[in-house]
């Protein structure tokens, strides 16, 4: 059985792998990340937003609202879902969700950055009042950011695939989404309850079904840079580019700072992926000590104090 320490290691590994990821996310030349690291000492996290890095490359600047350390959406769908349970005794509610979601992305909201694909649509829905579901048709990471909260909270539960469902469901209709959110969620059970890394990584990939061939794929390959993986899997939002790629760096990361270095240096989407990432090398190597999140970087999260008391507040 897995300790609150390691639930709220889980947490905040997944939200801080996204705020370290922030100043360098949706940066596809990985040439020029491989520079600014250089420039940085040879370290990719928490590099500065800076629009003058997304220039003349294959990139997208997304976050010039957003300030050095901050959440991207990705984190901040997270956070929202470890308050909205923490009000409510730990249970899950859809629409709770739904309404705490609106005031968050939604206009005038307390979020003020980047609204994406997955979260315009389901602003929409919801404002339609169209909420059993109240996602859209989209395959892409988005659909993952709540999930270490809810496998958290439910992982021992007999309805834990139903409320995965109905939490991917809020934002992503996709039959992609629930497979992989199927795969997330076993994979993070496992290492909570204490399995090796790399074992739960090929029992995750194995019971996967078709979707598991990929993971596998990632696994056995005789490629050890996830930089240069990163050109068989893609390096985009697509949960079929994401999640293998997230699995090769998890199978071959050492500590929880490897695996979020790695990540961002693989380049596209690596806020996305830095959540599952995150929560797993978190639940896995904890807080500090050799391998687990760095201190140093925790005191770079914004509002770091706080997301740490919502933490350790959802696993009392």
């Amino acid at each position: 059985m897995h300790s609150s320490q390691s639930s709220a290691a889980c947490l905040m590994g997944a939200l801080v792998g996204d705020a370290a990821a922030l100043g360098l996310h949706w940066i596809y030349d990985v040439g020029r990340i491989a520079e600014i690291a250089a420039r940085r000492g040879g370290k990719s996290a928490f590099a500065p937003i800076n629009p003058e890095n997304f220039k003349d490359i294959p990139a997208f600047f997304a976050h010039g609202k957003r300030r050095d350390g901050m959440l991207t959406q990705y984190g901040e769908a997270l956070h929202l879902a470890v308050r909205c349970m923490n009000r409510n005794d730990g249970a899950f509610d859809v629409a709770t969700y739904q309404r705490d979601y609106v005031d968050t992305f939604g206009a005038g909201g307390s979020y003020q950055g980047y609204i994406d694909k997955p979260t315009r649509g389901t602003l929409a829905n919801i404002a339609a009042e169209q909420l059993a579901p109240s996602g859209i048709k989209d395959d892409q990471l988005p659909a993952l950011s709540t999930l270490p909260a809810i496998i958290l909270g439910y992982h021992d539960a007999d309805n834990v695939s139903a409320i995965v469902k109905a939490a991917i469901q809020i934002t992503s209709l996709d039959a992609e989404a629930l497979a992989y959110g199927g795969v997330f969620a076993d994979l993070l059970t496992r290492v909570l309850a204490g399995e090796d890394i790399g074992e739960a990584l090929r029992a995750s990939a194995t019971t996967a079904g078709p979707t598991g061939q990929a993971l596998l794929d990632a696994l056995d390959t005789d490629e050890d840079s996830s930089v240069n993986y990163g050109e068989i899997t893609g390096r985009a939002c697509n949960l079929s580019m994401g999640m293998p790629l997230a699995f090769h760096i998890l199978s071959r990361a050492q500590s929880f700072e490897d695996a979020i270095e790695r990540n961002i240096l693989a380049g596209g989407d690596s806020a996305g992926r830095a959540i599952v990432i995150g929560a797993v090398m978190g639940a896995h190597h904890g807080i500090a000590g050799p391998s687990g999140i760095p201190l140093e970087w925790i005191l770079q999260t914004q509002d770091a104090a706080a997301i740490w008391q919502d933490c350790r507040l959802f696993t009392a």
